[in-house]
């Protein structure tokens, strides 16, 4: 059992792990000291592995009072383009937004299993721009953000956002048809007890629908430690499928539905750590991004813009590249490979 540290600066980060959620074992192997590969934060962590189940953690993990300043201060949300988001937002409708999802594999978001009518949780709904396609798709839409840099953005878009904790126990009053969780459970500290509290949000045959990184993806399998889904520290646990599965049913939930999905900026991204090494508490230069529209980082233009003719065959040599990524990504995540995993959730017994 790990137990409080404070790292090489004298810092005391968060607080060790007791055992494993998903198992209750408290046998944690050490598996390699880590640090933010992005952003530039200074802390030392460890990833640590569940001798009897086999899954990953970050240690320390992070207080839940923690997560507001970590956010605040690292993470880009203040570039953020409400022009754009509310654009971006405007394409979410037809079949020709639903097949260009799937090719680009942006169809990892739960806002868009939402039906009209109903009302929609997204916890963790970071710039709003689920909660705009949610409302965009005909539903009443509701956020939780921990970030503080995200209540401007709410403020100038008109969106209901919580700036805070689900256990703050936000809209009182109110249940849920959706609940929406993405890329947000593997940052929780302790995800066993966000399941719990999500189960009491919802309506009489709600859903829970959420996607997070997989560890048991292929890109994890063959890049390693320089996997872009670690995210030191803001990922506290590493989920496979399995492991998640188990996790839910722990807490009275069922799987209605489960597939993989590998976006197609994140598989760019993760080619591009081939070409950076990061330092520990300096930026990484691929992710200086640009505002982000859809809840993915956008890597920067690396080196002097071509001239012309070199333009257009860099151009056509994108395409290709991109039309055969398209496919080999989507073959992986048909295959159950893919870097996200999705996953919808109703609660044991309902109907």
């Amino acid at each position: 059992m790990l137990h409080q540290h404070s790292n090489a600066r004298g810092r005391s980060f968060g607080f060790g792990i007791a055992q494993c959620p998903i198992c209750s074992s408290l046998e944690l192997i050490p598996v390699g000291s880590v640090f933010d590969d992005r952003y530039g934060c200074p802390d030392l962590f460890e990833l640590v592995r569940c001798k009897a189940c086999g899954h990953v953690m970050t240690s320390p993990s992070l207080a839940e009072e923690e997560l507001a300043s970590l956010y605040s201060t690292y993470y880009p949300r203040k570039q953020t383009d409400t022009a754009e988001l509310a654009a971006a937002a405007s394409k979410v409708g037809g079949a020709a937004a639903r097949l260009q999802r799937w090719l680009a594999g942006t169809d990892n978001q739960g806002q868009y299993s939402v039906r009209p009518g109903q009302i929609m949780l997204d916890v963790g709904c970071g710039n709003g721009l689920s909660l705009l396609e949610g409302g965009r798709l005909g539903a009443e839409v509701l956020g939780i953000e921990a970030d503080p840099n995200v209540r401007s953005i709410a403020e100038e878009l008109g969106l209901r956002i919580h700036i805070g904790s689900l256990y703050d126990q936000p809209f009182p009053d109110m249940r849920f048809d959706l609940i929406v969780l993405n890329q947000v459970i593997e940052h929780m500290p302790e995800p066993g007890k966000t399941l719990a509290a999500l189960k009491e949000r919802l309506k009489p045959g709600g859903r829970v629908v959420l996607s997070f990184p997989n560890r048991g993806s292929a890109l994890r399998r063959l890049f390693g430690a320089k996997w872009i889904n670690w995210h030191i520290p803001y990922h506290l646990h590493h989920f496979d499928a399995q492991g998640f599965e188990s996790l839910a049913r722990r807490h009275g939930y069922r799987v209605l539905r489960r597939r993989t999905i590998t976006p197609n900026v994140w598989t760019i991204l993760q080619l591009r750590t081939l070409l950076f090494s990061p330092s520990r508490g300096v930026p990484n230069p691929l992710w200086d991004i640009r505002p982000p529209v859809d809840g993915t980082a956008r890597p920067s233009p690396v080196g002097p813009r071509p001239v012309a003719p070199k333009r257009m065959l860099r151009r056509f040599l994108r395409l290709i590249g991109l039309a055969g990524m398209t496919m080999i990504g989507r073959g992986i995540d048909i295959a159950g490979y893919g870097d996200s995993v999705f996953v919808e959730l109703g609660i044991e017994g309902s109907a």
